[in-house]
């Protein structure tokens, strides 16, 4: 049997109701008393139920986080940042992963709701999500919603992401100047909103040097992950070799194609350039340091949350922040 209120009433000499009001940091017992039940019920190891006392307080204190992974360096990395900065502010999260199952995350808004979270953050996920209305149901509970990292088409919150199509532009601008033609983009699904910034910025870029980024020069990859990323570069680079210049959406697709490379026969940076969308591995990893896109995770974490707090708060102004990211030149670029 477990602890029950009534032994706790009986071990402190109150009433079932007086014992439930102290347990509750409800008015209506004295203080002497409310320490003394609260006392006598740390020692039996009893703990009161976190959904009675939200509704009695109107709030949790605790933050829904959706991620599609922590594999990622990416995602943990911004996990990690979120749960840190909450703490500071006296918060807990509660985490899920959606692992890209749409009735998963669907599934989690609800329990999210039912937990009465203060507010929740979303990193969407890297497949194809045609119809997230379901995120509606927490503006209908008048829970507020911030997207990190991208965000979702149709759904009105606001996001906080870095500036993906500038750094794109500014990585294959570096790479044509430096005498790079033939561009690869290695990712995910090209269909969500991060890669649809980075194709199109592939073909501004492109554009304003007279020629194109086609279509079938983004690799996307069914998995993102090493071993997917190295079968389709090896795949890539044994059919043709009309490739100086690539970029990946993360370190471990550049390793993959780092390695695919090499063995392909193609020396890098001398044949083909390599840049990742990530700075988050050590450089010393790779063979050859790699050039990287590195984005600003602290600031990221910092101004969600930020502006998940001011809803929180009650402005329900709607913000667009982008975050600058840095190019940081290593040995993998000419």
């Amino acid at each position: 049997m477990g602890i029950s209120l009534k032994k706790i009433a009986n071990a402190a000499g109150v009433s079932e109701a007086t014992a439930s009001l102290a347990l509750n940091n409800r008015p209506g017992v004295n203080i002497d008393t409310k320490k003394r039940v609260q006392d006598i019920a740390k020692k039996m190891g009893y703990f009161p139920s976190a959904n009675a006392q939200s509704l009695a307080k109107k709030k949790s204190g605790f933050i829904g986080v959706l991620v599609p992974n922590i594999a990622n360096l990416l995602y943990s990395a911004l996990v990690r940042g979120i749960e840190a900065i909450l703490r500071k502010r006296g918060y807990k999260m509660i985490l899920a992963t959606t692992e890209n199952n749409i009735d998963y995350e669907r599934e989690m808004i609800e329990h999210f709701i039912s937990f009465r979270v203060e507010g929740v953050i979303i990193y969407p996920m890297i497949q194809n999500n045609d119809d997230p209305a379901y995120l509606n149901l927490l503006k209908m509970n008048d829970i507020p919603l911030i997207f990190i990292g991208s965000y979702y088409k149709g759904i009105k919150a606001s996001h906080v992401m870095s500036d993906i199509y500038g750094a794109i532009c500014n990585a294959a601008e570096f790479l044509y100047h430096k005498g790079c033609r033939s561009f690869y983009y290695f990712g995910g699904c090209k269909s969500i909103v991060s890669n649809t910034l980075k194709i199109k910025a592939l073909q501004d870029t492109l554009k304003d040097e007279g020629q194109d980024f086609q279509e079938d020069h983004y690799i996307e990859l069914d998995q993102t992950n090493y071993e997917c990323a190295y079968e389709n570069a090896r795949k890539l680079f044994a059919s043709t070799k009309d490739v100086d210049a690539v970029i990946t959406a993360d370190a471990y697709t550049s390793l993959a194609v780092y390695n695919a490379l090499i063995e392909s026969g193609l020396k890098v940076p001398d044949d083909v350039s390599l840049i990742s969308f990530d700075n988050l591995m050590l450089p010393e990893i790779c063979a050859t340091r790699l050039t990287c896109i590195e984005q600003n995770i602290d600031v990221i974490t910092k101004d969600t949350i930020d502006e998940l707090f001011e809803k929180i708060a009650g402005n329900d102004t709607d913000k667009d922040i982008l975050i600058k990211t840095n190019l940081i030149i290593r040995d993998t670029t000419k």
